[in-house]
């Protein structure tokens, strides 16, 4: 169920992802409080200057042409809520780019920038960007599974007897 909330940036990095992830958990957990509700969001940030969804390609060229060569931070926060619980958890990870030619990221820009902080996702083609990672990848991807994991399996909510019974809708 996608969260009906407006996405806009705080000074601070660390808690413009933590309130996002927060209300886009609590906004759809409003429409549907029987489930246990996952929200996460994500930011780049680079000398000081949070780096969201670009706004248009024009955005995305910069975005991308500001991290060229550079090391930056993703901040990514996930939060679960369900019935008289709320659980949060912020990871940072550093990325450092490498130097590509511009048509390389004119290329990235019009087919895979849109919807995605800082104008890229480790997941696809910008892999080529990459020229070394510290942390958690999965913070860069946007959901970081281990830490969710852990967070069901201390309350008891994963097993190694969990099963699915029908694969419908699980991708």
């Amino acid at each position: 169920m996608p969260p009906q909330v407006q996405e806009e940036s705080d000074d601070d990095a660390i808690q413009t992802v933590e309130k996002l992830a927060l209300l886009k958990a609590l906004n759809v957990f409003e429409r549907a409080p029987d489930a246990v509700v996952i929200g996460a969001d994500t930011v780049v940030e680079v000398d000081g200057t949070i780096l969201g969804k670009p706004k248009n390609l024009c955005d995305a060229k910069e975005q991308l042409c500001k991290l060229l060569g550079k090391w930056h931070l993703v901040h990514t926060s996930v939060a679960v809520v369900s019935l008289g619980e709320i659980w949060l958890k912020t990871q940072t990870t550093q990325v450092k780019f490498r130097d590509v030619p511009k048509e390389v990221v004119e290329y990235y820009a019009q087919n895979y920038s849109s919807g995605k902080a800082g104008s890229y996702g480790l997941q696809d083609f910008a892999g080529v960007f990459i020229e070394r990672i510290v942390g958690d990848p999965y913070v860069v991807i946007g959901l970081p599974i281990a830490d969710l994991w852990e967070y069901f399996y201390k309350k008891g909510w994963w097993s190694s007897e969990t099963k699915r019974t029908n694969d419908e809708g699980w991708f």
